[in-house]
């Protein structure tokens, strides 16, 4: 184990002490080691054997990668507490030393090289799928196009392992012209792959009770490039996030699901608002070959005293109802994500007062239009915003997604549609 790149910095002594808080795991070919859904509380170091990561989806399972020992699965999930996204299961008999969190935790905290080292394999995670979906975006392209070239279809047959499953469904089409039907199989795919993605719902039990929150995406297409999320640091502050990546498709869904990782990895290990933005920047921008960037919003709330530090990374769409019905607007901090190696970011702060709430949206509500091709417009968004004081956070997202749906009847919406309300009720 000394060798293997997560523990090189440590000494054997630290090593020995967090295999002998583990338990030894010993896995039959087929058996699921990590099911989809469940709580993210442990890592497994596999030693010996090969598992495949996997998603089930409404047609098929799709195979994601293959993970051969000696490696570490499910550590991202482990220390960013996001449920898990897929499933691993042994191709081959595994053994495995189960991990638990809070054991990963502790060795993270003593030992920095560890975080260092898990950071550098989500890189590199990170660089292979940008291979992949770069690969997959231009097959669909010529598929779209009909532009079938010989050499596309060698490319085909060998894949990359990432890549098998979508490879095989594209070239079976490829021969026989079906490109819609490829179209809506492959775009099924990235959807059910980008819904696992959204938070599960923070209730009031969770809150202590201190903020009401909802939030809701309506997808202008299978598969979109937005992106919501909250969840609560080890502190008690509450984190919320949006963002809206510059592109749509099957590129701009998996650029929204590595973003949102990222974020939620470097927010849990770096306090300091401002530094946590510019490491995700330089995360996104060090495997950025798509050129794809994202607008965000982050905003970290204090629900005892209603502090609230935020970084606007070219994100504008966000605004504060006070609770006389008076509307502000946060300030944009910073460029967009993955736009620009190096840049630097500012966090500000505001304080909300009990019966404040943040609103933070895409610039798919604003850009919503009628069939007389009109926007709805910030004009109208904030007067429609200023009629919900009283209204629980479910009630006022819901109504207001509602109102701008209606006005644009049965125009075609081009955009996503993402809003996020949190309601502080105050520290009492």
């Amino acid at each position: 184990m000394a060798d293997h790149p997560f523990f090189r910095g440590m000494d054997q002594a630290a090593m020995a002490a967090l295999i002998v808080q583990g338990t030894a795991v010993d896995a039959a070919p087929g058996e699921l080691l990590i099911r989809r859904g469940d709580p993210s509380t442990f890592a497994l170091l596999m030693v010996e054997g090969i598992a495949d990561v996997v998603i089930d989806t409404a047609y098929e399972h799709v195979m994601l990668a293959a993970c051969e020992s000696p490696t570490v699965i499910g550590e991202i999930g482990a220390f960013t507490g996001v449920e898990r996204t897929a499933h691993v299961q042994a191709r081959t008999r595994v053994r495995a030393i189960r991990l638990s969190a809070d054991a990963l935790a502790a060795a993270g905290q003593a030992h920095p090289g560890l975080l260092a080292a898990v950071l550098q394999q989500f890189g590199q995670r990170f660089a292979t799928f940008n291979r992949a979906f770069g690969f997959y975006a231009n097959a669909l392209n010529a598929l779209e196009r009909r532009a079938f070239d010989l050499r596309l279809l060698d490319d085909l047959r060998n894949p990359l392992p990432e890549l098998a499953n979508f490879s095989a469904s594209f070239r079976r089409l490829a021969e026989e012209l079906m490109v819609r039907e490829a179209e809506r199989r492959e775009l099924a795919n990235a959807a059910a792959i980008q819904r696992a993605m959204l938070p599960a719902p923070l209730g009031p039990e969770a809150l202590a009770h201190r903020a009401d929150l909802y939030a809701d995406m309506r997808p202008a297409r299978a598969v979109g490039g937005d992106f919501f999320d909250a969840f609560l640091l080890a502190d008690g502050r509450l984190v919320v996030t949006i963002g809206d990546v510059a592109g749509k498709g099957i590129p701009a869904a998996l650029f929204m699901c590595a973003t949102q990782t990222t974020l939620r990895t470097v927010l849990r290990h770096e306090s300091d608002l401002a530094l946590a933005m510019a490491s995700a920047n330089a995360l996104l921008c060090a495997t950025n070959s798509e050129q794809l960037f994202v607008t965000a919003f982050c905003a970290v709330i204090d629900l005892a005293s209603g502090v609230m530090d935020y970084c606007s990374c070219g994100h504008a769409d966000a605004l504060v109802l006070r609770g006389s019905g008076a509307i502000e607007r946060p300030s944009v901090c910073g460029m967009a994500l993955a736009m620009m190696e190096g840049a630097s970011y500012t966090a500000r702060r505001l304080v909300l007062s009990p019966g404040d709430r943040l609103l933070l949206y895409t610039d798919g509500l604003t850009d919503a239009t009628d069939g007389a091709d009109h926007r709805f417009g910030e004009t109208r968004l904030e007067a429609e915003v200023a009629k919900g004081t009283a209204l629980r956070a479910a009630v006022f997202v819901t109504s207001l997604l509602d109102r701008i749906e209606a006005f644009a009847g049965t125009t075609d919406q081009f955009d996503d549609m993402t809003a996020l309300a949190v309601v502080f009720n105050g520290g009492a």
